[in-house]
Parts: structure tokens; sequence; C-alpha cells
């Protein structure tokens, strides 16, 4: 069964429903043509009547593999056909006869409300829209971004009472809470769907967003990015597997009951209502409306279980209308969509409404453009997008914008005056990035004011960088660090510049003189961070003093395709166990420093990937595809004093894809391998974990240096349970714990001739045929934040050390 669910939830509709044509006469036994007989489908109530001559048609996505033909006087046929295909049977009728036999009815056991939903799942591949070779439609979206659980603190404060524009805008939901609208987006474009193979292309006709300063997501207020489709089987929203109630398995978690029947427009439709068997499920509550012909959702109202094991969304409401656009084609035509973010639901810290509303018209049903039309950006903006006028709006927008709507641009320009908003903006700033900014210039980085290392002891830090106010292209920022054990100053600069803002370029110069970890992964804390060297687990006695200058350029060659290319020079001069020693004339000779030049490249590929843009940082939406990346390094002897010619060839696949109730998996390999000759630090220092903080991308009981190659090969799998074990335990249940496993190899080898450049140091380890593997479970959103995983050193074990340690971390996850 769970073999089946996986399966399930995993693969798409494989066979989408063509077109079955059915055609013949119908005749009695004489070759006399019988007018006015029903054929139909059966099972269905699609059929025809014969003409004068016999002859019937029939048409349909919604066919079953049988006819039925009546007619008064004879006895009724069901013939076999073969759907997905034109055919012709001629059906020969003969008379009834008048011995009768007895009647049996038997009543069913299945109740109505199961009926209806097998038949409603038997056609979903029929209704589902992506049946269609192609389609097109013109969209119209409006998204608005409200603050809500404002309080009387901000109704009280004396500057906001004396702006009678905001406090004419401030509302109330039926609950008492009061909210303010402060964004609104509006986009008019036009989408198109291509199958086989699926392709999509929308075209921007017009996009605003009046409000609040915000990131560049105009590209994000259409279809390709905020699409429902009732008719998956798994709806995936906020990272997580939501079960849709039209999943064929959906009777396995929710109770079905056949309500009403009454007509909505000219449909005649039931009344379907839904919600979950079970607390806790990923599920919905709420009522769909299904025709009775072709058993299409004509309508569906819902809204997340109140129990669902989910975090910061109080509330997620959607409704999606429909309406049959051509026989037997039915598509979405309006949308509305509610969504309730905050902390807690007793919370008195600000939280956010959102609202859409869509509206699709203009269909165009298996028209499909040239394959060229789709290859193209998926997203694409006409030249006028971003500066239509008043009068284009009122005569193309569907509907009607309220007074709100209409000056809220007006309003938040007088409420970003107060200081209460100003003062909520720099706090929530500060808390996402450590810095806090002062008009054109930033401080930071809270996490590095003061550190301790065992080269350093104490060491306070200092960063500075300009912030979007001084250029919204070009970035200066420097660091400046003292170490009180070795009394020295540290410091490092960074220059970034979009030179090419509509697809993405940023240059990058860097310079750095200060001390570093080699073998820590990017992701963690640096030397210079509090919580890395305060919450150690081991000493950190194998530093690198590295000076560092380099330059990058990250292009954009594609909306899913990165290329980037540069040139680094560093010179490392070990400090601690860390040291240098070659053999020279049969001695062993220490050595100050090493430096080389590397020429870097890399490309990045990843299906469908797509970004929320900063003017300078940017966060990848998650594509359901894998991320493939080959990078090559090329250390360049005699380039300014560099000592070695070494190539380094590294190809990364990292893939996240949901489960259903499964929950979530992230899996990836990397594989490499070093050519040439070249000191051990230049080499693959495997990433390990001196700190209790938990990392999910490198080996948390690995310590620093422990293993180097020059051939490699590692992999993971990360799998988040999330409330399928705990949320079937009674009182525990409640906590909302999720359960998530980890599983990591990591297998290399090294060659001596590395050892004429450099000697190897006796505490790195060889595998000696056996590879390095760690596990680990753990708990996650204890409190909704915390993770904490009991980690197992499965092998080379540390004579004197447990191969078990614990590991935490904090993270904000639906």
């Amino acid at each position: 069964m769970k073999s089946l669910f996986f399966l399930l939830c995993l693969l798409p509709f494989i066979g989408l429903s063509q077109t079955t044509i059915v055609k013949g006469f119908v005749k009695d036994e004489k070759g006399d043509p019988i007018p006015f007989a029903r054929v139909r489908f059966v099972g269905t109530k699609i059929g025809d009547l014969t003409d004068s001559t016999g002859a019937y048609f029939l048409q349909s996505y919604y066919a079953t593999d049988s006819i039925n033909i009546q007619f008064i006087g004879f006895q009724p046929q069901s013939l076999k056909i073969k759907k997905d295909i034109e055919q012709t049977i001629n059906v020969t009728m003969r008379v009834q006869s008048t011995d009768y036999k007895d009647v049996v009815v038997m009543i069913s056991s299945e109740s109505p409300a199961v009926a209806l939903h097998k038949k409603v799942i038997a056609n979903k591949p029929i209704n589902n829209k992506e049946k269609l070779d192609a389609y097109q439609y013109k969209l119209y979206n409006k998204i608005q971004l409200d603050i809500n659980n404002l309080g009387e603190k901000f109704t009280q404060n004396g500057l906001v009472k004396r702006m009678d524009l905001v406090m004419n805008y401030l509302d109330s939901t039926s609950d008492g809470n009061t909210y303010l609208p402060v964004i609104l987006t509006e986009s008019i474009s036009d989408f198109f769907f291509k199958n086989k193979p699926k392709q999509k292309k929308e075209v921007v006709q017009a996009t605003k967003i009046t409000g609040i300063e915000n990131v560049q997501v105009n590209q994000f207020l259409g279809d390709m990015y905020l699409d429902l489709n009732v008719y998956d089987n798994i709806y995936d929203l906020f990272n997580k597997s939501f079960i849709s109630p039209l999943a064929p398995f959906a009777r396995s978690y929710y109770q079905f009951v056949l309500e009403d029947s009454t007509f909505i427009g000219s449909d005649w439709c039931y009344k379907l209502r839904f919600e979950p068997k079970r607390t806790g499920d990923l599920a919905f509550t709420g009522e769909m409306w299904i025709n009775d012909t072709t058993y299409a959702v004509k309508q569906i109202k819902a809204s997340i279980s109140p129990d669902a094991n989910l975090n910061y969304i109080q509330n997620f409401y959607f409704e999606h209308f429909f309406e049959q656009v051509q026989n037997e084609i039915w598509m979405l035509t309006e949308e509305r969509l509610i969504l309730e973010f905050r902390l807690t639901e007793e919370s008195k810290i600000l939280g956010m409404f959102g609202r859409k509303y869509s509206k699709r018209s203009d269909f165009v049903i298996n028209q499909a453009k040239e394959n060229s039309f789709y290859t193209t950006n998926s997203v694409e903006f006409s030249d006028s997008a971003k500066i239509r006028t008043p009068d284009y709006w009122q005569k193309n927008r569907p509907i009607t914008l309220n007074v709100q709507e209409k000056h809220i641009e007006e309003m938040v320009d007088s409420l970003s005056k107060t200081s209460f908003y100003q003062s909520m903006k720099k706090l929530v700033y500060f808390g996402t990035t450590g810095y806090f900014q002062f008009n054109k210039i930033e401080l930071g980085n809270a996490t590095s004011l003061i550190s301790k290392n065992p080269v350093e002891n104490y060491r306070v830090a200092l960063a500075l960088r300009t912030s979007n106010d001084f250029s919204k292209r070009l970035e200066l920022g420097g660091r400046v660090a003292y170490g009180f054990g070795d009394e020295k100053l540290k410091y490092a600069a960074k220059i970034r510049y979009n030179i090419t803002p509509q697809k993405r370029g940023m240059l990058t110069g860097i310079y750095s003189y200060d001390i570093e970890q080699i073998g820590q992964s990017p992701t963690a804390a640096s030397m210079g961070s509090t919580f890395a060297t305060v919450f150690n687990t081991a000493p950190f006695d194998k530093l690198t003093f590295v000076n560092k200058i380099g330059l990058n350029l990250e292009k954009d060659i594609k909306k899913d395709l990165i290329l980037y290319g540069g040139f680094e020079w560093k010179s490392y001069t070990p400090l601690g166990l860390a040291n240098y020693q070659r053999v020279l004339n049969f001695d062993t000779v220490n050595v100050s420093n090493i430096k080389t030049f590397e020429f870097i490249g890399r490309v990045r590929w990843t299906k469908g990937e797509e970004f929320i843009s900063g003017y300078f940082d940017r966060t990848s939406l998650r594509s359901v595809y894998p991320i493939f990346s080959i990078q090559a390094i090329i250390g360049m002897k005699n380039m300014f004093g560099s000592e070695y010619n070494y190539q380094r060839l590294e190809f990364q696949m990292e893939h996240n894809t949901q489960l259903g109730m499964l929950g979530r998996m992230r899996y990836g390999v990397t594989a490499g391998y070093i050519f040439g000759t070249t000191a051990y630090p230049f080499l693959k220092v495997h990433e390990g974990n001196q700190s209790l903080w938990l990392l999910t991308s490198t080996f948390n009981k690995l310590n620093f240096m422990e293993f180097i190659s020059d051939k490699y090969i590692t992999g993971f799998i990360e799998n988040h349970w999330e409330g399928l074990f705990f949320d079937r335990i009674p009182l525990v249940k409640k906590l909302n714990l999720r359960l998530v496993s980890t599983g990591r190899i990591l297998y290399g080898d090294i060659s001596q001739k590395h050892e004429q450049a450099m000697l190897i140091p006796d505490f790195v380890k060889r595998f000696n045929g056996i590879p390095y593997m760690e596990t680990s479970v753990g708990i996650e959103n204890i409190m909704k934040v915390i993770r904490v995983d009991l980690v197992w050193r499965m092998t080379h074990p540390i004579p004197g050390q447990s191969p078990f340690g614990i590991r935490a971390r904090y993270a904000f996850n639906f």
C-alpha cells in the first residue's frame, strides 16, 4: 500500500485522454434503418439519437469502453469500443421477446458521495486542462498585501491619528482584527500552454506595483508561478505536500458527504462536502460542486484544515470557478485566494494578509504556436508593460478598484513618514541581515562583533557597506577586525556592480587579509562568528592566514542557466598545527607560505528555476527539477608568484522533491578529480563541522582537514517526514513535532605525487578502502523553530571519542 501511495505521489498522469469518435448505422434484422434509437456511452449521459437513415455519431473526451443502444421493442445492446480513436460500428437490433423474467432490485452498500467521487476521479484526465494539445487565454491578476494584527499601539500613535488618510484605510475583519493595505500589484498578460512537450509562456502586457518599496517580483504575479491546479494529486504549498480532495487516494484521508444538488447557471451540479479524517494531516476542509454529465468540477471552495501541522499560516482559503468554454472543455475562469500569516494564533506581533484575485478570458483551444515561440524566456514583458496609462488600466481591468486600492500609494507614502514605520522597517532588516541601516550606510554584522579562537584569543570586528539608497547597481563594503591574542589588524573589502540589471550580470571584486579555516563549509558560520567559535566541539588548531584578491562575474544567460567566471590569487600562511613542510635535498624544511593563482569557471543549470531578486542578492525559488553544476579550477604556475600547475574538475547534482504524505526529500551527489600536482591545502579538503550548530550541507561529525583527496565522491539524502509519525501519537501530536532523517557518505583517495609539492601532515587520514559514513535522526519544529539531531559517526571512529553527537539549529519553516 505504501509503495503504491509513493508512486502515486511521484508520478504525473501518464496517459491523458484524447477524443473518442464512434459512428455507424442502427438497423433491424431486415436491414431497415431504425430512426430515433438512443446510442450513448455506458455510464454517462453523453449520447445521440439516430437520424432517419439510422445513422449516429458520438464524439467525446468522456467516452467509456462501451456504447449502449436502446429502442422501444428491441433488445438493448452494449458493445465494446476502443477509446481515443475514430471507429465505425454498425448495429443490428433484434426484436425484444415478451417473455419477461423476475426483476431483482439490489441496494448498493456504497454511499452516494463515494460513488460520485469515484466518477470524478475516473474523469480527471479528461477534465484536466493539461489534456489539451494547447491553450491560451487573457489573464488579469490582482494581489494585495495587508499588515494585520496592528493593535491599539499603532492606532493610538499620535502621528498616525493625525493622518486622516491612514486612519481611513484601517479596516477590520469579521473577528475585529485591524489591518492596513500596504501593497497592491496588478498584471494583465497573455498565457500560453503547449503539450508534448509541456511548455509554457507568459507575455505581460501591463504590470504595476504600488505601495511599500519591494523586491523585483513582477514576473511572479502571473500564472507561471501562482497556478494551483485543483486536479493535481498533491498541492505543493509553503514547501509542504497537501493531499488534494481530487486525488485517487483522497478517500483514505477525507470524509465525503453528498449534501445538495441544483442548477449553477445552465449546469446541473451535485454538492460534495469534504473534511479530513484525522487531525494533523495536511489536508483541506471545504466543498465542491460537480457537473452531473461530465463530472467536472464546477466550483470548489476550500481552506486548510485548522489542525494541520503547519506553522505561521493561520489560514489559507481558495475559491475556483470553472466554465465550459467549448464543448467538453472546462477551464478555470475566476479565482480567489486569501492567506493569513502570523507567528502564532495569539501573537501580538504584526502579521500579514495576502489576497489574490484572477480572471481568465478569451480562451483559444488547441491552436499551438511554433516551438520557437515557447523556447524564449518563460515570462516576457511588452515594451510598454510598465508604463501603461490610467486609461489603459481603466479599459482593460475586468473589475473596479475600491477607494482604498485606488489611493494605496498615497497612503503608504504618508505611513512611511511615521517613526513607528521607520523603526519597524529597520528592525526587520536588522533581524534578517545583521546590518543596521543609517541612510546610505549599513553597519554590522551582528553575528560577528565578538568571537574567540586559539590564535587571536578574543576578536572584535565591524563591517560596513553601502545601502540601496546609495546606489541600486553599485555596492561598496568592507570589514575590519582585531585579535587581542596576535595583536594583528585584519581587513577585507568587497565591490559589487550589476553591469546588466535587466539580465543579471554581477561583477564582484574582493580583497581579504584575514584568518580562515580551510575545510569549513561555505554555508557555515565563519571564523569571525560568535556562535561557531564559542560553541565549538574541538579546538580550531589548524587555522590559516589568507591574503586573497579576486575578481569574478556571475551572468544569467537564460532564466535557468548561470555562468560564473573569474580568478583568485591566494597566499596561505599556516597557523597552529597546519604546518607546511617540504623535502629538499633529503631534508625536511618548513615553508612560511604558499601561493596560487586560479582561474575559475562554473556552469549551473536547473530547468525552470526562477529567483526573487533584490538589487544585489536574490533567493532561488525551488525548482521541481535537479540542480546541475560543473566547475573547473585551473591553477597557473608562475602567475604572480604562483607555485603550482593543477586542474580541478567537479560535478554536482542536488534535488529537492516532494513525496506527498511521505514528506519532502533532498538528495545530491558530488564527484571530482584533480590533475597535476599541488600542495595539500589546494586539494579537496573535505568540509567538516566543529561546532554544536547543525549544518545541513556537510558532515557534522567530521573534523576540519581530517580527510583530503584528489579524487572523490560524496552523496547525501535527507528526508523531512513532516508529521507522518508524530501526528499519529496521542498527546504528542499537539506539539506539532516532525521527524527528519539524514544519511551521508564520502569516499576518496590522495596520490603520493602531491608529497613532492608538500608533505601531507600526519593528522590527515586515509580512507584505506572504507568510506566515511554518518547518519542522523532528529526532531524538528520544536517550539516551531528548533531542530535537534542525534548524529552517528558510523565509520573511522576516533579513539577516546563517542561516535554520537548532538547538533542543533534554528530555522523558520512552514
